[in-house]
């Protein structure tokens, strides 16, 4: 019976995959046209839409599993992309979506729509938003998927806004400038409800819209900020104060911005939903996304995995490993073919004794391996492999590694998520 359930969603997704010529298509009219049809309900005063170029996923989740743990609420959260299973991206009550459920919300979909031609990512998120009205649940968490302004999560009007930080990525889509970029994720901001930016003063852009709508700008290092002490740390938000949190893991250089982010919007919500010391460690832990700087033992070896696939996050992948202990890395990369690859690999700590194994991700517009090692020439180091598949690399890295070694897997979801697969089947 699950067989036939999955087999049914994966004709689903092969369907909304044809439907329009291109992958992407940004703009709202499709999508709200269907949504018009659909009939949907979102909850009154808490949808909470979360863009930014790095840790919106991260910062999502945390809100969601705060909700669910100090509000008590049942919760639907929508993130995009997903790392290994595509259940990862619609979750209600803390666990992915029943598979037979979303089926029915796609036959949904498909009888709404008519003859409007639905790109593969709209087609999923009215899937998801259909199924969340459906299921009356007391919040909605969305994640956008590209930028903002256009994006198909854009078409529920958000009762909070939430930008975590402005990077370059996506320049094709989202324009070449820090400000053209912010443009775009400022299109999420509504007319007199709050605003949230997570990574010190807002950009003009974000700040210049926030001002025209009359929409309550709260910033980080203003209106709520974090101070870590050691193996601890405190936060203060505009009247709610939590110190003395204990650090889930304090090599993470994103675990506190993203936090302390999280932790403003919820006193925004209700001043009762900030966590405080005796269950902040239990919500991240539940509300912790795999592939996100995660550590992982395997033979006697730490292998960490993560998603950073732009200069930005890398710098970020950057601080963290410098906060552990030195000892040997051997690298697995794969990245796609429109991101910037040399500002990434230039972020990197990559050091004379490293090993690098480059690779091909799963993404049929992935760098080949030759590629990467090209984008590497200039990068001094002990040796440079080859391999075609993720699997390749990661058995490879396995054979090289020792107890001595670290293997850091990185450069795309779509190596992070296949290596964790591997890994997976490798621990039994």
């Amino acid at each position: 019976m699950a067989s036939a359930t999955l087999r049914h969603l994966d004709e689903w997704l092969r369907h909304a995959a044809r439907l329009h010529p291109s992958e992407i298509d940004l703009g709202l009219e499709r999508i709200a046209q269907v949504i018009g049809r659909l009939d949907l309900t979102s909850p009154p005063g808490r949808v909470v839409t979360v863009a930014g170029t790095n840790g919106k996923g991260s910062t999502a989740a945390l809100i969601d599993a705060a909700l669910r743990v100090r509000g008590g609420l049942r919760t639907a959260l929508y993130l995009s992309p997903y790392l290994q299973d595509f259940g990862e991206r619609v979750q209600i009550g803390g666990a992915q979506a029943d598979l037979a459920s979303l089926s029915r919300e796609f036959e949904r979909v498909e009888a709404a729509r008519g003859d409007i031609r639905l790109t593969e990512f709209e087609f999923v998120t009215l899937a998801a938003f259909s199924l969340f009205s459906r299921e009356g649940c007391d919040a909605w968490v969305l994640e956008v998927g590209l930028g903002g302004r256009l994006d198909a999560v854009n078409a529920i009007d958000p009762d909070v806004s939430v930008i975590t930080r402005i990077a370059m990525d996506h320049e094709d889509w989202l324009g070449d400038t820090l400000d053209s970029v912010a443009a775009e994720k400022a299109g999420i901001l509504r007319a007199g409800r709050p605003a949230f930016y997570g990574a010190g003063i807002a950009p003009a852009p974000i700040a210049d819209r926030a001002a025209e709508l009359k929409a309550p700008l709260y910033q980080a290092g203003v209106d709520f900020d974090f101070e870590r002490q050691g193996e601890r740390w405190d936060w203060r938000g505009r009247a709610v104060r939590r110190n003395g949190l204990a650090l889930a893991d304090p090599a993470n250089a994103a675990e506190l911005p993203n936090a302390s982010l999280a932790f403003a919007v919820l006193e925004r919500l209700a001043p009762d939903w900030v966590p405080d010391s005796g269950d902040y460690l239990q919500i991240l832990r539940i509300g912790r996304l795999p592939g996100r700087f995660e550590r992982l033992e395997c033979a006697g070896t730490e292998w960490i995995l993560d998603v950073a696939h732009n200069p930005d996050a890398g710098a970020c992948l950057a601080k963290s490993l410098n906060a552990l202990p030195p000892c040997p890395v051997i690298w697995v990369l794969g990245m796609h073919g429109d991101k910037d690859v040399s500002g990434f690999l230039s972020a990197l700590p990559l050091d004379a004794g490293d090993q690098v194994i480059v690779t091909r991700a799963d993404w049929p517009k992935a760098c080949s391996p030759d590629e990467l090692a090209e984008a590497l020439a200039r990068h001094p180091l002990a040796k440079l492999w080859l391999r075609e598949s993720v699997a390749e690399a990661c058995q490879q890295a396995a054979a090289l590694a020792g107890a001595d070694h670290r293997v850091v897997v990185t450069g795309s979801f779509n190596t992070a998520g296949p290596a964790r697969a591997w890994l997976q089947g490798r621990r039994g």
